[in-house]
């Protein structure tokens, strides 16, 4: 399926791992894939999102927030009623990631999450239901919002982003360019 990503989708994928590896993290997650694809400045995801009215600045700080507040399932409610017994939750999961984490021991690389390769998936669906012949950044956007994310659902939400939206979106954009 590799084969059928744009350059800059193939670099967002390579940048979402070592986004994933910085910082320790157990596995290639929707959110590692959101934050590379907000930084590969130029490309047509991000297009999409300035036209929806979320500049990429603004995403990128709702999301880094976002991954703050409940990075791996926990919320800060979560983290205030364990620090009320002596639990600094944000070392408890720093070590579980560091010590149980899925990296993939023999090639020395972190893996994809299920949701994750479902996004991907989702791309690949997205790109064919738009009959495009490839796979680029702004397919990745489409499959990211359509796989089942807290932190990247609520970062998109935040602008109210719906699913057909982006798909008119995208279609009107890649319209634009050829």
């Amino acid at each position: 399926m590799l084969e059928r990503f744009t350059k800059p989708a193939r670099k967002v994928v390579q940048a979402a791992r070592t986004y994933a590896e910085e910082s320790s993290s157990p596995e290639v997650r929707p959110e590692h894939l959101l934050m590379a694809l907000l930084d590969e400045r130029g490309c047509l995801a991000n297009r999409v999102l300035e036209g929806l009215g979320a500049s990429v600045a603004e995403v990128r700080a709702e999301l880094d927030r976002r991954r703050g507040q409940y990075g791996d399932g926990f919320d800060e409610d979560d983290a205030e009623a364990l620090a009320t017994i002596g639990i600094d939750l944000d070392k408890v999961v720093r070590r579980i990631d560091r010590n149980l984490g899925g990296f993939n021991r023999h090639a020395g690389r972190v893996g994809f999450s299920r949701a994750s390769r479902k996004a991907l998936e989702l791309a690949l669906r997205e790109a064919i239901a738009l009959r495009h012949n490839y796979i680029g950044t702004e397919h990745l956007l489409l499959g990211l919002a359509r796989v089942d994310d807290r932190i990247v659902a609520d970062t998109l939400g935040r602008w109210d982003i719906k699913r057909a939206a982006l798909r008119e979106a995208v279609a009107e954009v890649v319209r634009r360019v050829s």
